[in-house]
């Protein structure tokens, strides 16, 4: 665990969890892929009692060790609306990705998290008070749609920002550029919100800590931007289908994909297409069986 300033700690690992702690008693941004994840960042913390779970969102790797944290802690939950279904009924996830009931390969820990039960639905960016000790402490969320349907960050009184998936690191865009978002539009807006938020340090889930995003923002919003620009370019040429539109995307980034991997993707693309078609730069027609889509005149 690595403390970053004041009560505001992070633990290091491929999915970083944050955290806040006073004396012994310790408040969680988020649980990792499963009980192992959560096992690690506690482990150096000899009598430590995690009293709360503040998620981000509801991907299994930012909720899977909830079950084990409520079961050895009985610690209390907080999670966003909307979110919060897919955290106590996670067979949500792969089911909405497949559109329908998810064939057996799909119900892996990276899709299919312990459901778990939460305790305080987040609804709005009014600040929470949680009590630690005889003392209430402040936490000030931050909507941040796009990345998740509901996804929400953290500020805490040491005015550092817990940013779950709002952003992900310079290294990881350049691996894997067609990043994961659910609402292309949101997303644009979040990275704008995120260019005023004040804060004296950021943690990001895949990326651990910065004291400076401006170059991450930029790096994602470039990232949305050249699949925008690729996609455009290609429906210039004549109609797509999606898995047309998919196979050019792949071979664009040189991608290699799984099952889950590709659904994902293709969840991804479909997000992309909706922007556009919002925007009116595109346009959806089914033939013999085929969504085809059209770029506007």
């Amino acid at each position: 665990m690595k403390l970053i300033r004041g009560n505001s700690f992070y633990f290091p690992a491929p999915v970083t969890i944050g955290g806040f702690m006073i004396e012994k008693e310790l408040i969680l941004f988020d649980t990792g892929n499963d009980d192992s994840s959560v096992r690690k960042a506690y482990r150096e913390l000899d009598g430590v009692k995690i009293i709360a779970v503040l998620n981000t969102h509801s991907h299994a790797d930012h909720c899977g060790g909830n079950s084990y944290i409520k079961r050895q802690f009985e610690a209390i939950v907080y999670a966003p609306e909307l979110e919060t279904s897919f955290i106590e009924q996670p067979i949500l996830e792969p089911t909405y990705l497949y559109g329908a009931s998810p064939v057996r390969e799909l119900q892996n820990k990276f899709l299919l998290a312990k459901p778990s039960i939460v305790d305080h639905v987040i609804k709005s960016e009014e600040r929470l008070e949680i009590m630690i000790g005889n003392r209430g402490y402040t936490f000030q969320p931050i909507s941040l749609k796009g990345h998740a349907p509901n996804q929400y960050g953290y500020l805490t009184e040491d005015h550092i920002a817990y940013l779950g998936d709002a952003l992900i690191s310079s290294e990881m865009v350049a691996k894997h550029p067609l990043i994961f978002t659910y609402d292309v539009t949101d997303h644009y807006a979040s990275l704008e919100k995120l260019k005023t938020l004040k804060a004296d340090g950021y943690v990001i889930a895949h990326g651990g800590y910065y004291e400076s995003i401006d170059l991450l923002i930029s790096d994602n919003k470039n990232a949305l931007d050249r699949t925008q620009d690729i996609i455009l370019s290609s429906l210039s040429k004549g109609g797509l289908s999606f898995d047309g539109l998919h196979q050019i995307l792949f071979d664009s980034y040189g991608m290699t994909e799984n099952l889950s991997q590709n659904l994902l993707n293709r969840s991804v693309i479909r997000a992309h297409v909706k922007h556009l078609v919002d925007r009116g730069d595109v346009s959806l027609s089914v033939h013999k069986g085929c969504i085809m889509l059209l770029k506007s005149t």
